[in-house]
């Protein structure tokens, strides 16, 4: 169990590697990753950045003479990284766009989603150092494939609210297909808190207990771009024009067309 202690919290502290930022894709479309088509997995997003939090231990030891004394013993509380908020682009043509991923994160987490399917994970490291000085240093990955928009961002994925007009002339100007064409790239912002767990000592010699980290802890916001695959827009309406007129027998009447 780590060993840490609040009367040298000052001797703990925290180092982050990326400040804010505009994440880029390690494939050959940096700006972001291109959504699949259909039930492919080929196009994933892999952060090219490197995202890591160190606890930068410098407790030697003290005697009794230079309150507070220390036994060279102490090592690392512990860096986390958890998930605090995620967010999408408010609206388009007054659409108020959202998902429907729950957060926060718990520390530290695998394989936690922040949009479909692209998850952060967080390799949580351990203390490396003797005699009360050393670093523990967490990296975070964050890589998956990128689902169609359409599937889950709310309200394009609801067939109660984005039926195709009847006469087809709304084709690639609305859901993900319009975004893309009319604003560009599409961005899920989220925020990473950084911190220190809370295996806090009130001495030196004291046994671990779940004390609260006396610190604060540190928010950076990121960016992820996902790019509308065009090749994918005809197929997804066509599929979403079959859901809504598929099972007609007729040719409806202009008072049930969807204007």
């Amino acid at each position: 169990m780590p060993r840490a202690t609040i009367s040298v919290a000052s001797a703990h502290v925290l180092e982050i590697a990326l400040a804010d930022a505009t994440l880029t894709n390690t494939g050959s479309r940096t700006a972001g990753g291109l959504e699949n088509l259909g039930t492919q997995t080929s196009n994933t997003f892999t952060m090219s950045q490197t995202m890591t939090v160190n606890e930068k231990v410098t407790v030697g030891m003290a005697p009794p003479a230079n309150p507070p004394p220390t036994d060279g013993l102490e090592t690392s509380a512990g860096p986390y990284m958890k998930v605090k908020s995620i967010t999408i682009p408010s609206s388009y043509k007054g659409e108020s766009l959202s998902h429907t991923i729950t957060v926060p994160s718990e520390k530290n987490p695998t394989n936690f989603t922040l949009f479909p399917n692209v998850t952060f994970s967080v390799d949580a490291g351990s203390f490396v150092g003797s005699s009360g000085t050393g670093n523990h240093l967490a990296t975070a990955t964050i890589t998956g494939p990128v689902k169609e928009m359409d599937d889950w961002v709310v309200p394009w994925n609801d067939p109660d609210t984005s039926i195709p007009k009847f006469d087809g002339t709304d084709f690639a100007t609305t859901r993900s297909s319009g975004y893309g064409r009319e604003v560009g790239i599409f961005f899920v912002e989220f925020v990473i808190e950084y911190g220190l767990l809370d295996e806090w000592t009130t001495s030196a010699t004291a046994l671990p207990e779940p004390l609260d980290w006396p610190g604060t802890p540190v928010e950076k916001t990121y960016k992820i771009g996902i790019i509308n695959n065009s090749d994918n827009d005809r197929d997804v309406y066509l599929q979403k024009y079959a859901e809504a007129y598929g099972s007609l027998s007729k040719v409806p009447e202009l008072s049930e067309r969807t204007s």
